[in-house]
C-alpha cells in the first residue's frame, strides 16, 4: 500500500522547497558550473531548465495515468526529451526557470492533494521505471531532484 495522496503532496511541497534553497543560494559562477563533464554539457541553469520540464511532462504523464491513459509511450526516448526540452527552457533566467519550477509544482502538488488512496494503485508506463504504479510514479517526482543535487553537491 502506498502513502496517502496527502502525505505524497507534502513530500512533493517539502522538496520543492529544497529545490528552491538550493539554486536561490547559488553565485554567479556557480550557476555556469557545469555539472555533468563526462556525459553532457549541462550547467546548473540548464538543471534547473530540466527540472522545470520535467515537472510539466510528469504532471502530463499523472494526468493521463489518471484519466486512464497508458502513460508515456512504450518507444520514448527519455534522453532525447529531456535534451530537447532543456534546450527549449534554457535561454530563459534564472529567476524564470525559478517561478516556473515553484508553479509547476505548486499544481502538481494541487493535483496530488485531490486524489484518492485508490488512485495511486492505477498503472502506467512510466519513462524511467517502466510499467508502474501512480504512487511509484509520483514518488519519483519528488525524488528525482534528490539524486541530481546530491550528485551535485559532491562535484561542488
Amino acid at each position: 500500500m502506498h502513502e496517502s495522496p496527502q502525505l505524497l503532496a507534502d513530500r512533493l511541497r517539502e522538496e520543492a522547497d529544497r529545490v528552491f534553497d538550493f539554486f536561490i543560494h547559488l553565485t554567479d559562477e556557480q550557476w555556469g558550473l557545469i555539472i555533468y563533464p563526462l556525459s553532457s554539457d549541462w550547467t546548473l541553469h540548464d538543471l534547473l531548465a530540466h527540472f522545470v520540464s520535467s515537472e510539466i511532462g510528469r504532471k502530463e504523464l499523472i494526468i493521463d495515468v489518471i484519466n486512464g491513459g497508458i502513460g508515456a509511450p512504450q518507444n520514448f526516448d527519455i534522453d532525447a526529451y529531456n535534451q530537447q526540452e532543456v534546450g527549449k527552457l534554457s535561454g530563459n533566467s534564472h529567476k524564470y526557470l525559478l517561478e516556473s519550477f515553484t508553479r509547476e509544482r505548486a499544481g502538481l502538488v494541487k493535483l496530488v492533494s485531490a486524489l484518492d488512496s485508490s488512485d495511486l494503485e492505477r498503472r502506467g508506463n512510466d519513462p524511467y521505471l517502466g510499467e508502474t504504479s501512480l504512487g511509484d510514479m509520483i514518488k519519483l517526482t519528488y525524488r528525482h531532484p534528490q539524486i541530481h543535487l546530491r550528485e551535485v553537491r559532491r562535484s561542488i
